[in-house]
This record gives structure tokens, C-alpha cells and sequence, in this order.
């Protein structure tokens, strides 16, 4: 009897637990309180990686170590959602278990945007903390009022600063991933991130920007060593003469950029961008399209043998498109 009541309570518990997988589904996170017993609050915590998905996020080892699991489910898509899924933790809601394994899903995410060298988040108990004496007195739990700080890329931020070095990072990162790497935009882009992260308005102090600044400078280090290891394997191609002058490759590898006259100059342009003057961005848009005009004049007589009414018109809608995508970056808007 007492096993059955034991896998019947297992089973509620597990049924209970509804992850914010989705965008807009915040609040559907719901569980119960655990027992302080069943919590063994004393044990030592080990983050691993599970592979197998199991339905709690816990499995207990011999000699008193306790491993905590991430799963798929706990890296949510939007990383200010795990304030909502910490406030359940505050109302007891959810296990300490699976507190646990939201705070290193959350933890890895941050490391991954601001290439942090600690997997963790410091302070998440002193905020949870602040949130249960928030909700005791009656008051509402928001980014703004949340004054606990945080530890994270070596400084000091409360949550609201965090979510917002965090949504910069995001979107620095999704420019310049973007067209993956060893192509002529892969070096404007390079140019951009490095600039953007000083724009003002931004609402980032000194010590913010520097971090963020840091985590860049890593991510282009990464992206100019894809961008060599594409151009290695290119080289050992069979050569497209289609490409010949600007490009190598691309028989059976994609064809990477190779004309080191254009990727300085095109380096050079985006060097000279000044964080907080629109028109210097602008004039480094400008001098990427007369660089790469050649180009596309090249390839739009290419273009022709196939589609003799589109070439025509093939480089002005390129660099209308391309002027279009370079404003969007800058804007905020990609």
C-alpha cells in the first residue's frame, strides 16, 4: 500500500510540472510544494547534461551526491521567460529539483551570449528570496522593482540590466551569424558588431558595454576562423572559373570569399564607424556597394544567359535589398 501511495504521488508530481516551452506561455509553469524530507536540502548538487529524458529533474547517485538533469524542455526560447518560471519557484510551485535545472539552463544561456567563463548565474537564491518577501507584502514581482544583484560576466547587474546585455548579445549575435561565414558581408558584419555594442541608447553602463564588447571580439574570433578553415577547403576545390577574381571554390564546396584587396577595404569601411554618428554607418554601407559593384555587375552578366529581363535590373535590386538589410541591422529592427 505504502509503495502505491508512494508512485501515485510521483506521478502527480510529474503530471504537474508544465514547462514554458512556448513563446507567450508564460505563467503555464505549475506544480506542487515538495516535502522538506523529499527536498534533501543538505545534499551537494551536480549539474549534468541528461540525454535520456527523465520525467523530474533529478536522480539521486550513492555517497550523498544528488545530479540534477537539464533537459531539452528547460532551455526555454526566451531567456526573459525564466523570470516567470523563478517566480513560480518563489510561490513554491515548482521542486527545488527543477529550480535547479532551470537555473543551469538559464546559466548556459547567458555563458553562451556573453561567453561568460562561469556556467552559472550568481545570486538567483537572493532573488528568488526577494521575490517570496515581495509576494508576502502584496507586491507584484517585475524586472523594474527586482533590486537584487547578480553576478555575471565578473560584474554586478540586477535583473532588468542583465536582460538587457542579454537581448543585445541576442541580437548582435543574429547579425552576425547571419550568411554564416567566409563571405564579403561576413566581414561587414564583423565591422557592425564591433560598433554596435556603443551605440548609445542602449541603456548600458561602461562596465556593461565591456563585457558585451569582450563576448564579440571572442564570437569574431570564432567567425574568422570558420571563415579560414571554409577558404582551406575551398582552395583544395576544383575551381568554378565562374567565381575566378573573387571567389575560390565552389565545384563541391560553396564558394568563399577570396579578393583580399575588397575584404580589407570592406574592413576598412566598417573601421571607421562612429557609434553615435548615423551618417558614418551610412558612408560604410555606401563604400561596401561600390566595392562589391564589380561584382555583381560580373555576375549579373552571368545571370543574364538565364534570365535576360532580370539581369537588368539584377544589381540595382541587389544593392537596394542589400541597402535595406544594413539599415535594418543599425535600426534594431533585423
Amino acid at each position: 500500500m505504502g509503495e502505491n501511495i508512494g508512485e501515485t504521488a510521483e506521478k502527480a508530481e510529474r503530471q504537474s510540472i508544465q514547462p514554458l516551452q512556448d513563446e507567450g506561455s508564460k505563467g503555464a509553469l505549475t506544480g506542487v510544494k515538495l516535502s522538506e524530507g523529499k527536498r534533501l536540502d543538505g545534499w551537494e548538487i551536480t549539474y549534468v547534461q541528461s540525454e535520456d529524458a527523465v520525467s523530474l529533474a533529478n536522480t539521486y547517485q550513492p555517497g550523498g551526491i544528488k545530479v540534477v538533469h537539464t533537459e531539452d524542455r528547460h532551455y526555454l526560447r526566451n531567456t526573459e521567460q525564466y523570470f516567470g518560471v523563478f517566480e513560480q519557484y518563489a510561490k513554491r510551485q515548482i521542486s527545488e529539483d527543477e529550480f535547479t535545472a532551470y537555473s543551469a539552463a538559464f546559466g548556459s544561456k547567458i555563458r553562451t551570449t556573453l561567453h561568460t567563463d562561469r556556467s552559472t548565474v550568481g545570486g538567483l537564491n537572493a532573488l528568488v528570496n526577494e521575490m517570496k518577501e515581495n509576494i508576502s507584502k502584496g507586491i507584484a514581482n517585475t524586472p523594474d522593482n527586482l533590486k537584487t544583484k547578480l553576478f555575471a560576466g565578473g560584474i554586478e547587474v540586477t535583473w532588468k540590466e542583465l536582460m538587457n546585455m542579454q537581448k543585445t548579445g541576442e541580437y548582435i549575435d543574429n547579425f552576425l551569424d547571419a550568411g554564416g561565414s567566409g563571405t564579403y558581408n561576413t566581414y561587414a558584419n564583423i565591422g557592425i558588431a564591433r560598433a554596435y555594442v556603443h551605440k548609445s541608447g542602449l541603456g548600458l553602463t561602461e562596465d556593461q558595454v565591456k563585457v558585451l564588447s569582450e563576448a564579440v571580439e571572442k564570437k569574431i574570433d570564432r567567425k574568422l576562423e570558420n571563415s579560414k578553415l571554409l577558404l582551406d577547403l575551398a582552395a583544395a576545390d576544383k575551381q568554378n572559373p565562374m567565381w575566378e577574381g573573387y571567389y575560390i571554390g565552389g565545384t563541391r564546396t560553396q564558394p568563399v570569399a577570396s579578393n583580399t584587396k575588397m575584404i580589407s577595404e570592406i574592413t576598412e569601411a566598417f573601421s571607421k564607424i562612429d557609434p553615435n554618428d548615423k551618417s558614418t554607418y551610412d558612408a560604410a554601407v555606401e563604400r561596401f556597394q561600390e566595392i562589391m559593384r564589380p561584382w555583381e555587375e560580373t555576375f549579373a552578366g552571368y545571370v543574364a544567359r538565364q534570365e535576360p529581363g532580370y539581369a537588368s535590373s539584377y544589381v540595382y535590386e541587389k544593392e537596394r535589398n542589400s541597402k535595406a538589410g544594413f539599415q535594418a541591422i543599425w535600426n534594431g529592427t533585423y
